[in-house]
């Protein structure tokens, strides 16, 4: 099983005003299955004092999750999307696609930061409206809580869409907010923070540059906060730009057949060490390249937050070219470290970590445009199975 996460960006809309419904209706049909309504035995109401949760009767739940159920379909049924052949989509009808992509160029554009202040009024009718899932759901999900870091610069309506997607109660979710954005975008994510008890803005902020040590800075910041709440078993980190493609119970099974094991991409390529040629290697460790992307255990972000050795290697990093791509893979590849989950093979193994396919210039299986050198899909790949089977990236 792989964790699938998509890099997204404007575009995303598109995509999402015509594969929507078709989703819609896949999770009405799963809620209506012959089981009846998911019980779930402990269902996260708030964090307190000391950061710890709290439980709820297993009745009590049953009834919050078909209260969830209706208001998802009353938020369905006000759709302004015309009727949408999905399988015609799904099969690739060239004639079919056109119209998708004329409906979406002919929709509104993303919602702004006053539409948020407004909304986030009245927290329950955002969360409401807006279709947050607010129940564990299950008591699999409620006893395996995620935390997860969100770093935004942009598109604030993208970005409270992934944390909706991704939002359960019983999670963490730390947003950082580049420095850089407007006022009143941070006052809108804000906002939305403050209508969760389990989102908070990081209480420091930086100025994220590509390639530069603040990437990675952001990331710290978010792993320092998170820590203080004792209770999640895994770290994701997002971009703001980004979606999943996994429900919340999917990456909980996925996460616990890894049994502690860290998802990390490393490699080790004689060109890489042009990164670190003004900053020789530590004595004994192997620099790795790889992604800021990471899944992670606590013991993994413990190692980073609270020893010498890390601290050490991240001095170290600060040196090298793109340093939020060294890091993480160093201490994952370096079995010396001795951190729980880390990887034991050769970081040059093909299939090392599972969290994220990218689809990068090299590869003819692009069918929208690229960025950075990475696809950045369309509508018109809605039909490949690199799009289901390993990642979506519009």
């Amino acid at each position: 099983m792989i964790i699938h996460w998509k890099r997204t960006e404007s575009v995303l809309f598109t995509f999402l005003v015509v594969i929507c419904p078709c989703f819609i209706l896949i999770i009405k049909q799963s809620f209506h299955s012959n089981r009846g309504p998911v019980i779930v035995e402990n269902v996260i109401r708030t964090f307190n004092g000391t950061k710890t949760y709290t439980p709820s009767a297993e009745s009590d739940n049953c009834g919050r999750n078909l209260v969830l159920l209706r208001q998802l379909e009353e938020i369905a049924k006000k759709r302004k999307v015309p009727d949408i052949d999905c399988s015609a989509i799904f099969s690739a009808d060239e004639e079919k696609l056109k119209e998708t992509v004329n409906i979406a160029k002919a929709s509104r554009g993303g919602l702004k930061s006053a539409f948020y202040l407004n909304a986030t009024q009245s927290c329950q009718d955002f969360q409401k409206s807006r279709g947050y899932v607010t129940s564990s759901l299950t008591s699999e999900e409620g006893n395996f809580p995620l935390a997860f870091s969100l770093i935004l610069y942009t598109d604030l309506e993208m970005a409270e869409r992934l944390l909706r997607a991704v939002y359960r109660p019983q999670n963490v979710y730390c947003l950082h907010v580049d420095r850089k954005v407007s006022v009143n975008y941070l006052k809108a994510i804000t906002a939305i923070a403050a209508c969760f008890p389990n989102v908070f803005i990081s209480s420091k902020r930086v100025n994220v540059v590509w390639g530069k040590f603040s990437v990675l800075k952001a990331e710290l910041i978010c792993m320092e906060e998170l820590w203080q709440y004792s209770s999640w078993k895994y770290f994701i980190n997002l971009a703001g730009q980004e979606f999943p493609l996994r429900t919340n119970l999917e990456l909980v099974r996925i996460l616990k057949a890894f049994n502690g094991a860290n998802s990390v991409s490393g490699r080790i390529k004689k060109n890489d060490e042009r990164r670190w040629s003004n900053a020789p290697p530590l004595s004994g460790i192997q620099p790795v390249k790889g992604s800021v992307h990471i899944v992670v255990n606590r013991h993994y972000v413990d190692f980073i937050l609270h020893t010498k050795a890390a601290l050490k290697l991240l001095k170290w990093t600060k040196r090298t070219r793109v340093p939020d791509e060294t890091f993480f893979p160093t201490l994952n590849f370096n079995p010396q470290f001795s951190i729980n989950g880390s990887y034991s093979g050769s970081p040059n193994e093909i299939h090392q970590f599972m969290n994220r396919y990218k689809i990068w210039y090299t590869q003819d299986l692009c069918a929208g445009r690229l960025r950075r050198g990475i696809c950045i899909l369309s509508t018109g790949q809605t039909n490949s199975k690199d799009v289901w089977v390993l990642t979506l990236i519009t």
